[in-house]
């Protein structure tokens, strides 16, 4: 065979390689839209780690409406995102009936604890250290949000920067709160 074609093939094979190494890493979203969990996909478990070392499962939290967000400090969006989901957490009229959580995607705890001096967190911080639980929730996007019902069902997901001025979130969660046969949060 040519040296040339030799080259060639080696080019191809080394794109290939990097194109598929690129493509499993998260990127931001842009346009947020708020869409139904995917229909016919199960609610993927969930238990992880705060920096602190305090474990954290799903089921443990049922009876509330959970409002789980995928972050990493380094995504501009999920930064812009903070304040709103500390709203949400800091909501009297949801304390007691709504829990938000953030998910942070393969940081360490003392990067997790120095960000949090310059932004304040309203709301536990996960660690996804493996970066596991980002693949079994999400499509690869930063910053992603899911909905979960009182019965620890996904039922709703935004892919990309929350923003102040869509009420669709705060719908969403009122939704989930007012359906009927639901446990009473403890």
């Amino acid at each position: 065979m040519p040296a040339r074609a030799i080259r060639i093939r080696r080019v191809v094979f080394a794109l290939t390689f990097v194109t598929a190494a690129i493509s499993w890493q998260p990127s931001w979203g842009k346009e947020p839209a708020l869409q139904r969990w995917p229909n016919g996909t199960p609610t993927p478990s969930l238990a992880l780690r705060d920096p602190d070392g305090r474990e954290w499962k799903l089921q443990d939290l049922r009876g509330k409406v959970i409002v789980l967000n995928f972050w990493a400090s380094w995504c501009a969006p999920c930064v812009d995102e903070i304040p709103l989901l500390n709203e949400l957490a800091g909501d009297s009229s949801l304390a007691g009936k709504v829990a938000v959580l953030g998910v942070n995607f393969k940081e360490s705890a003392s990067t997790i604890q120095r960000f949090s001096h310059e932004h304040q967190f309203g709301y536990p911080i996960l660690l996804d250290k493996s970066g596991d639980a980002f693949k079994k929730w999400t499509s690869g996007v930063l910053p992603t949000t899911v909905l979960i019902d009182r019965n620890g069902r996904a039922r709703w997901r935004t892919v990309g920067e929350l923003e102040r001025t869509d009420s669709s979130l705060k719908g969403a969660i009122e939704k989930l709160l007012n359906e009927q046969g639901q446990r009473r949060p403890k």
